[in-house]
This record gives structure tokens, C-alpha cells and sequence, in this order.
């Protein structure tokens, strides 16, 4: 299952229009990013890091490292 699958497919049979499909694709992205941010704040050991942030790719790299024993 895909994000916006079921909308292209809804505006491909005629059950709404193109606008609408891209609407409905919208909302449903909304609602899998605010389950997947429940989901992610849930997990202790999760590591949050600001892919902008200064260092921040520095970062990850160490703990990509650290996790696979390097």
C-alpha cells in the first residue's frame, strides 16, 4: 500500500476529479506523517537529529558507525 494510491486510482475510475484526488492525497500523507510522529515518539532509543543543523550529517555518520561496530 502506497500513499495516494487509492486516490489516483479513485480519479482513474470517475469517483472524483482530479482536484479532489489530489486533495484527498494530501490529507492522507498528513495523517501517515502524524501516525508515524506518534509512532517515532514512542521510541525510547530513537535519536532525533536536525538534518540542517550544523554537523548533522556529521552526526549521523557516528552513529550509523557506532551501530554497526566501527
Amino acid at each position: 500500500r502506497a500513499v495516494g494510491y487509492r486516490q489516483g486510482w479513485g480519479y482513474r475510475d470517475g469517483a472524483h476529479g482530479l482536484d479532489e484526488a489530489i486533495v484527498r492525497g494530501v490529507h492522507a500523507t498528513r495523517q501517515l506523517a502524524k501516525r508515524q510522529l506518534t509512532w517515532l515518539r514512542s521510541e525510547r532509543d530513537a535519536v532525533w537529529i536536525d538534518p540542517t543543523g550544523p554537523g548533522g550529517a556529521t552526526r549521523v555518520e557516528g552513529l550509523v558507525a557506532g551501530f554497526l561496530g566501527r
